[in-house]
């Protein structure tokens, strides 16, 4: 509960009083819920009476119990802009709307303390937020005029402190070593320049920016503090600590320094830049294309802003524009191996698969040991629909060979205590602990873990920012250590020091993918995973964990791990609480039959467009309804029209868009439609639990063969097709009986439900199982250097 507050100072909110009977009969049922009532109680008592350091510390003791406790929280930043110290008070104000964003209590206050320091750019966009959310309340007017009348004045009117300066040769060789990226010798420099001339801000900005680039950010931050303090207006210090910031996730504080960087330097191409990133980072994807935009008035042609503002409109589904700035790109560097990369995913994303190949091929061509080309060829390969699965093996092959085998000579021999029977140390490695495609997943295996048998060590390499999903997995774990600044080489020597006995890989060649640290076999079992579906070409690798429908017996020589196949299912499936109840058959009251599929465009090759439209033509009146991210613009849109036309099938039964959620385009379809050679991932599942029937055609394993182990796990191996004929007979087949599409749609939930694909339990138990009897192995082989 909050206090009614005016927009002047925010006041103490949540109770101030607990009768005496009702804490004691609390006490009995949570000493620790008593114990924090208690303190809150008592601080909001000492807030209210002007005693802020003791109301400080009763309001830490609370968070000391319960860091996200939403009042305690609120309070403390509340106490910070009653001393004056706005921005201090900003991180508290986020982490009460992070535990409650519907309270409007804290909106307010969050905007108010930003206009109080100056940062009227800042508040504003926060008030957008407020207002878009339907939670600013009265004073949002208010807000707004005191957001137009606040400027930068207090900022722009410091003056560095002038002091002795070294002398000109010295800030010459210190240029000249950072130009030549002799970093070391640039932090020794540094650190002399910081004890002769203290008062000279070259010697911290030098110090600052060569721990940045050896990889010590956070030794970063003092220096970068102290340059600042020296000259509040420097716009490089600005944008240097803003960016440092950033990257260890305090994008509020960063987007502050950022905004009175360009605020100080309009013009300042580096300071929109680093807040493009930022804005990315808080998923404010229309303001970060206008400070990417803003860069490129300064520099039409810097090709840092063009691939990121590229890469940036490709996530907004604006595929068209994005190409355009990745061609440009390409034009003013024509051997800039990223904008390349950047082309060829913008092109697979339009479904032009042979164009995306042939840029990635020129990609790795310029760049032989980036690893980043090779995955991103990678991905693409799988959907080639033509391409033998040797030949695709074999450039998995080729990544062992350029990052796997060099790292061959930093094996070391594991001190692991060999008994198979004692409790085993399990690490996951993954950058997708957050709200991601996995999460269905991989939550309920760590969810169901038996801590009995295994501890667990996540090690997060998150590329987004954590949220409430990051909050929960966080709870599943013993060790949480986070690797973003942690090279393969460090990781893979913390992953030794904690003395990990099996290490998963979730990643595969997906983003913030660590197979780097992999290759330099840190644990004595390491096996891969869920996401990217295949092999990760790694020999370093041991096990490759599946079961027999995905990689049937025969296929191992498609694998450069060890294919362990587990008893009932690959994976387990936590469907999504707001997806809803089934829905009728819609064709019972249309009178037609809809096909449907939510796939990414990537998959859509011209075999599969030919399957469907045969299966328009032999199923009269029917239509198919194509909904992603990926057509949600016209111009996209127009061009998968011409090619259903080209094979004789009418515009008009043609739907395409983008909704999400997609619960309600589901209740529209009446049968799902796999796509092949690489099947459809989440959105497949997803459709089996609204009660749409599919058919999958089996191809190469595993991303030809996940459709296979789905219907094998829920019980309908009658729907896997192993010909394009026949799988368009299949589906014929369903779309001719309705009374059968009917009951089957009915049916379909409750026997997912009952399957070993949702038996969250018994999943976990099986990967247990296995992950023991893997290190079992290891334990019997006693290989020396193993």
């Amino acid at each position: 509960m909050t206090d009614t507050t005016t927009t002047e100072n925010p006041q103490p909110a949540g109770q101030a009083s607990a009768g005496q009977e009702g804490a004691q009969l609390e006490l009995a049922a949570s000493p620790v819920q008593m114990l924090m009532e208690r303190s809150m109680a008592l601080a909001i008592e000492c807030h209210r009476g002007g005693n802020y350091p003791q109301a400080e510390e009763l309001y830490r003791a609370v968070l000391s119990l319960d860091p996200g406790h939403a009042d305690a929280n609120h309070n403390l930043g509340a106490i910070a802009v009653e001393c004056g110290q706005f921005l201090a008070s900003v991180p508290f104000f986020q982490a009460a709307l992070q535990a409650n964003p519907k309270e409007r209590q804290y909106w307010v206050s969050l905007v108010d303390a930003l206009i109080q320091a100056g940062e009227a750019n800042l508040a504003g966009g926060v008030l957008e937020d407020a207002l878009r959310a339907g939670l600013a309340g009265d004073a949002a007017g208010e807000m707004v005029e005191r957001l137009v009348a606040v400027a930068m004045e207090r900022a722009r009117s410091a003056r560095p402190v002038v002091g002795r300066m070294p002398p000109k040769e010295q800030l010459a060789q210190i240029n000249r070593l950072f130009d030549e990226e002799q970093f070391e010798a640039v932090l020794r420099m540094g650190r002399k320049m910081t004890r002769q001339y203290p008062q000279c801000t070259m010697g911290w900005k030098s110090l600052s920016a060569a721990l940045m680039r050896v990889g010590q950010r956070g030794k970063a931050i003092e220096p970068m503090q102290r340059a600042l303090a020296l000259d509040p207006g420097d716009v490089d210090m600005l944008s240097n600590y803003g960016l440092a910031l950033s990257l260890r996730g305090d994008l509020v504080q960063a987007e502050i320094l950022l905004r009175q960087a360009v605020g100080h330097g309009p013009r300042f191409k580096q300071g929109w830049y680093n807040l493009g990133i930022v804005m990315r980072g808080q998923a404010r994807l229309q303001a970060a294309e206008s400070a990417y935009r803003s860069a490129l008035e300064v520099d039409a042609n810097d090709v840092g802003v063009l691939i990121n503002l590229s890469v940036l409109l490709g996530e907004m589904n604006r595929l068209a524009e994005a190409e355009q700035y990745a061609r440009k790109a390409i034009i003013v560097q024509p051997g800039h191996m990223q904008a390349r990369i950047s082309l060829g995913m913008l092109l697979k994303d339009q479904g032009r698969l042979p164009e995306s190949l042939e840029v990635l091929r020129a990609a790795m061509d310029l760049a032989p040991a980036d690893a980043s080309a090779l995955s991103s060829y990678l991905f693409v390969a799988n959907c080639i629909p033509d391409m033998d699965p040797m030949e695709r093996f074999a450039a998995y092959q080729r990544f062992n060979q350029h990052f796997g085998e060099p790292c061959r000579n930093l094996w070391r021999p594991h001190a692991n205590e060999r008994n198979p029977e004692r409790r085993l140390r399990v690490g996951y490695v993954a950058p997708v602990f957050r709200n991601h495609a996995c999460r269905q997943f991989l939550e309920p295996l760590l969810a169901n873990h038996s801590h009995a048998q295994v501890e667990l060590f996540a090690y997060s390499g998150l590329y987004e920012l954590e949220d409430e999903v990051t909050d929960r997995y966080r709870t599943y774990f013993e060790h949480w250590i986070d690797t973003r600044d942690l090279d393969d080489d460090q990781l893979a020597q913390r992953i030794r020091e904690d003395g990990i006995d099996v290490l998963v890989d979730i990643a595969g060649h997906t983003k913030g993918h660590r197979l780097g640290a992999f290759a330099r076999k840190p644990a004595p079992v390491s096996l891969h995973w869920l996401d990217s579906g295949y092999t990760t070409g790694l020999t370093a690798i041991d096990y490759y964990l599946t079961d027999e429908p995905t990689v049937p017996t025969g296929q191992e020589g498609l694998f450069s791990e060890k294919p362990w196949r587990l008893p009932h299912a690959s994976l387990v499936y936590r469907s999504n609480p707001g997806m809803g109840e089934v829905s009728e058959l819609p064709a019972l009251s249309r009178g037609y039959v809809t096909f449907g599929t939510l796939t990414r465009a990537v998959r859509l090759n011209q075999r599969v467009i030919r399957a469907w439209a045969a299966l328009l033509k032999r199923v009269p009146g029917s239509r198919l309804e194509i909904n992603s991210g990926n057509f949600s613009q016209v111009e996209v849109r127009e061009q998968w029209f011409q090619r259903f036309e080209a094979l004789g099938i009418e515009r008009e039964r043609i739907l395409m868009g983008f909704e999400s959620p997609p619960w309600n385009v589901m209740r529209r379809m009446d049968i799902a439609l796999d796509c092949f050679p690489q099947n459809s991932g989440t959105t497949l599942i997803e459709s089996l639990f609204m009660g749409l029937p599919l058919v999958t055609l089996a191809s190469a394993p595993s991303m030809g063969t996940l459709g296979a182990s789905v219907l094998t796990s829920v019980g309908y191996p009658e729907w896997i097709a192993q010909t394009e004929e026949e799988y368009v007979d299949k589906l014929v087949e369903l779309a001719s009986d309705l009374p059968r599409l009917a009951q089957i749609r009915t049916e379909l939930r409750p026997r997912m439900q009952a399957s070993a694909l949702m038996d969250e339990a018994g999943f976990a138990r099986d990967v247990e199982t296995a992950y023991r009897q893997m290190f079992r192995t290891w334990c019997d082989a006693q290989v020396p250097g193993r």
